[in-house]
């Protein structure tokens, strides 16, 4: 039996346990830099050598220890680490709690965070534990290999026997950590950074047990380096690893000393393909490059207008370059007395820097000067939830995870708790709970911790009247001063805009039951009715409804009508108009939010039932008001500040053309707001794809941030460039009201736009270079080769519709059936490197076309897999990492693209490096055919064969069902169509096509 009276005591850990103090954290992007790096580091020197434990750190007394223990001997570091009920193991630096489940422990790699006392005191609350008991208290955020119950971030709370043991084990875990990056330093472009992190990592390798070989600081072996590039994760094969160490190894000792040594580290940082690079931009030489040849570059190669920033790039220049060697750099060059030029280090570093980001970052505070509802708003679904929503893990981690990313909306799901307490938790379900108070009290702290723009907090309210008034009692408390409680002006036409709403905090709630007619309502001393109803003063419609917004008479309507209603009147569909009565009536479906109740297109709007929300809470509902739906012509609809909640499939059913509502749905977006969820037969918590709510005008698209599929990668792209990075997007032209028309002619003219606006042909070209530093997969020994590939899609926001995209380069790796679209989208592959997890070098190069009304919805996703034999691509592959982007936000040129783990983690060091090559919009012609344009927009070869698998891989079904000769002909006869746009494109643009 392990001694359970000293050491940590284990308080709850996630795998074991559904209580509601389960919480954990999904580290943010801007929290992967190290903050120290900034720091100047004086140069290191080798430090003596000294007996290590396992974990590689030596640790006498901690350095934070509590007053009084002054006078206490501390024992050895690892008896009191490696005692208790959680105990470190030395040789593997793991934290482990059972003796022969291995399973049963974590690395200290996977650690996300510590926190201790007051840091950790919203779990020590939930947990009941005392406030004496916080100075003990210690909260470890890790994150597992593998996915567990549907979480991918855990959490283990502790209380340690005393203060001086936190001291302990927090310091123990820091020092890991830091020495963890100092040693991955060894790679960097800093001179001094990778000097000291060499220095650690000699003394490691030197010192590490069961070392075999000579020892000494002038005896680094073979066995030794390839140790050592385990460590630094410097995946290449051990044929690699040798050449590298016989070329230092000029000797031919078969050891190396220090200054070898270092040269063989250095020679894991040569790029060649920059160095190709450098030498075309250095006109052929091995010259440094001139600031004027480095202008070039961006402006020929980078397609960077610098005359408009001439300044910032010649800073730029300043900052990557030196001064000029007393030798000229050319030979008829005439020098220049203290002229800078930059080698090829120094170009090196300004291609990985972020100053050659592959999308931009905000140089300036953005303009956000339009309504609200003329933004895309990234928004999340069940933000509390850590996984599954069935059975999931309820925290306030969710909400700081999501917050730290750049999440403008969030939601709250509140229930009845003990003792008159709301809490928030997906109900009905297995789901755990987290207190109403701390999930407001967190939401407070990091509601603009990344932007400074509206924060919007959608309400799910299943509360009794009291705890609903406790609720805005809470909210009162924490967030004042930031909750908008009162419109900011008295205009009741339009949505104010984020510019004039910063730093607030929107509170997204149904309305309020009506107890008595709006206007016995007793007035406030601003006017401003006690308690807000869909029939108050705040609500009423605009005033220029009695303009006529087309040729024919006005349509007779309630005092409420707003001009959507004369143009609604005008729209038709196939089966006839709405005002001549469909009799289509959409299935009802149930949803989370319970708003989206479907009437029939042709039925007199009915008045929405009865919320049960109590006037307190409900007037909130300042600029979000939420009501049921009760069709688009009902008079609520016509509210500037309402909002309908649809679950996926209940828009699925408007947007169907026998439905009569596609129109008037998109129509109502161009002027209101919308929010569409996940269904919730998604019991794992997936997604559905954005891009299609998004192209109807839907403002809030709530996805479940917890689970990093596709497509919440999509909807993080979105949201990833310049000032889009703030959490708000503004919508195509297309779909917002015309801003330089008065409001009463804004409907109809961008109906007129958008059923006028054709498609137009967007092509692209990708070429795949290199990886660098990809990292191993999971458990894969660090002994077994890597044999990576790359995988390039592109999504666009159309209906799935068999040849409106095509790719061409590499090998195809779309779906089967051949289709493209929103479900499946074009896919292209690059050969297999065998045997290269450092620094593979493909030179792929890719296109892709498509034909779309929606150019601003289209995203590029590229995947980085290892074949697990080097030759196939099978189902046994690996994944490795991820990267997506929207098109129209890449950059071109020469880029590295950052690649993120399965959870959405940012590797520190893994990228791939490309060209991006965009060519302009081209209108696409029609020419007849059954989708209204060519079938296949971009001149190629015919296409090359599909890899197949072998016969004995390939199942049942495909043998059967595979694609026989009269579809391989079919595709044939697509390829030849490609023609059909350069026949009608002037010459002008066929070579803008080439």
């Amino acid at each position: 039996m392990r001694d359970q009276s000293a050491g940590p005591v284990l308080v709850r850990r996630r795998s074991d346990s559904n209580t509601t103090s389960e919480v954990g954290q999904d580290m943010s992007d801007l929290e992967l830099d190290n903050t120290t790096e900034e720091k100047v580091e004086e140069p290191y020197t080798i430090p003596p050598r000294e007996p290590p434990n396992g974990l590689g750190i030596s640790i006498g007394r901690p350095s934070n220890a509590s007053a009084g223990s002054e006078n206490r001997v501390a024992p050895a570091v690892s008896a009191i680490l490696r005692a208790g009920t959680i105990w470190l193991d030395p040789n593997s630096a793991r934290v482990c709690w059972h003796s022969t489940n291995p399973s049963k422990s974590f690395f200290i790699d996977d650690v996300r965070d510590v926190r201790v006392g007051a840091e950790s005191r919203n779990a020590r609350d939930d947990a009941k534990i005392p406030d004496e008991h916080e100075s003990r208290w210690v909260t470890i955020v890790y994150e597992p290999p593998e996915r567990s119950k549907g979480r991918t971030i855990k959490t283990m709370h502790l209380i340690m026997d005393s203060k001086m043991i936190v001291d302990y084990w927090t310091e123990a875990l820091g020092n890991v950590t830091r020495e963890r990056t100092e040693i991955m330093s060894a790679l960097t472009s800093s001179p001094e950074k990778s000097e000291r992190g060499m220095a650690i990592a000699w003394t490691k390798t030197m010192t590490r047990p069961n070392r075999q070989g000579p020892t000494g600081e002038d005896c680094f072996t073979l066995e030794d380096a390839t140790w050592l590039c385990a460590r630094l994760e410097i995946n290449c094969s051990n044929s690699a690893v040798k050449t590298h160490f016989m070329r230092s190894d000029s000797r031919n000792t078969g050891s190396l000393n220090y200054t070898q040594y270092m040269d063989f580290v250095n020679s894991f940082k040569e790029r060649k393909d920059i160095q190709n690079l450098f030498t075309n931009i250095s006109c052929g030489t091995d010259n440094d490059v001139r600031l004027d040849d480095f202008l070039a570059f961006l402006s020929n190669d980078q397609k960077i207008n610098v005359e408009k920033e001439r300044a910032h790039w010649e800073g730029v220049f300043e900052r990557f370059s030196r001064v000029a060697p007393s030798k000229s750099s050319l030979p008829d060059a005439v020098p220049v007395p203290g002229e800078r030029t930059m080698n090829m280090q120094g170009f090196q570093n300004f291609l990985t820097s972020s100053y050659n980001s592959p999308v931009p970052g905000s140089k300036a505070e953005p303009t956000l000067n339009r309504p609200l509802n003329e933004y895309f708003i990234s928004s999340s679904h069940n933000t509390y939830l850590l996984g599954r929503q069935v059975a999931g893990a309820s925290s306030v981690e969710g909400y700081i995870a999501a917050l730290i990313k750049g999440c403008r909306c969030i939601e709250i799901d509140c229930w009845d708790g003990e003792g008159g307490r709301p809490t928030v938790t997906h109900g009905r379900t297995m789901s755990t709970k987290v207190p109403f108070e701390d999930c407001v009290s967190t939401i407070g702290k990091y509601a603009f911790h990344s932007s400074s723009y509206p924060l919007i907090v959608s309400l799910e309210v299943h509360c009794n009247p009291e705890q609903q008034r406790a609720m805005v009692d809470i909210m009162l408390k924490y967030w004042k001063g930031a909750l908008v409680e009162e419109p900011l002006t008295n205009d009741a036409l339009t949505l104010p805009s984020p510019d004039e709403l910063k730093n607030r905090i929107l509170v997204k709630v149904k309305v309020a039951e009506e107890a008595e007619p709006a206007s016995l309502q007793p007035e406030m001393p601003n006017g401003r009715s006690r308690a807000r109803s869909l029939g108050s003063a705040f609500t009423r419609t605009s005033s220029l409804e009695k303009y006529p917004i087309t040729a024919t008479p006005p349509v007779m309507s309630p005092p409420t009508m707003s001009p959507l209603d004369t143009t609604v009147s005008q729209v038709g569909t196939p089966r006839g108009s709405i005002a001549s009565g469909s009799a289509y009536t959409p299935p009802s479906t149930s949803s989370d939010d319970s708003d989206d109740v479907l009437t029939s297109a042709s039925e007199k709007p009915r008045k929405p039932k009865s919320s049960k929300i109590v006037p307190e809470l409900g007037r909130l509902g300042v600029y979000v008001q939420g009501i049921k739906y009760g069709g688009f012509q009902a008079p609520e609809a016509k509210t500037f500040n309402h909002i309908f909640s649809f679950s996926e499939n209940t828009f699925d059913s408007l947007c169907t053309k026998s439905s009569g509502t596609k129109s008037l749905l998109e129509l109502h977006n161009l002027r209101h707001l919308m929010r569409v969820y996940p269904s919730a037969k998604r019991i794992t918590s997936g997604n559905f794809d954005p891009m299609d709510p998004w192209r109807r005008g839907v403002q809030m698209v709530a996805l479940n941030w917890q689970t990093y599929d596709v497509h919440q990668q999509i909807n993080e792209a979105m949201f990833a460039s310049g000032s889009d990075r703030v959490g708000y997007v503004l919508k195509p032209e297309e779909l917002r009201p015309a801003k330089h028309l008065p409001i009463a002619d804004t409907l109809p003219s961008a109906l007129e736009k958008r059923d006028k606006k054709g498609k137009v042909f967007i092509r692209f070209t990708v070429d795949i270079k290199s990886a660098q530093r990809l990292p191993r997969p999971r458990p894969q020994s660090g002994h077994t080769t890597m044999n990576p590939y790359i995988e390039m899609e592109m999504y666009c926001a159309e209906d799935k519709a068999r040849g409106i995209a095509k790719g061409h380069g590499g090998f195809d790796a779309s779906s089967a059936d051949g289709f493209s679209g929103i479900s499946s989208p074009v896919r292209r592959r690059t050969k297999i490197s065998e045997g290269n997890g450092f620094d593979p070098i493909w030179n792929s190069p890719v296109t892709m076309a498509v034909g779309t009304r929606t150019p601003s919805l289209i995203f590029v996703r590229w995947t980085v897999w290892n074949s697990s034999d080097g030759h196939s691509t099978g189902s046994d592959r690996a994944f490795l990492g991820t990267f997506t982007a929207k098109l129209d936000s890449l950059q071109q040129g020469y880029r590295h693209l950052p690649l993120f783990t399965a959870h959405g983690e940012q590797f520190r060091d893994a990228k791939l490096f490309v060209k991006i090559t965009k060519e302009a919009p081209l209108p696409l012609q029609h020419d007849g055919t059954s989708n209204g344009f060519v079938a296949d927009p971009m001149p190629s070869p015919r296409p090359e064969p599909r890899p197949d698998p072998p016969r004995s891989e390939r199942s049942w079904g495909r043998r059967v069902f595979g694609r026989n000769s009269s579809q391989r002909r079919l595709d044939e006869r697509q390829q030849d169509g490609y023609a059909g746009v350069l026949s009608r494109t002037s010459s002008t643009d066929r070579d803008s096509i080439r």
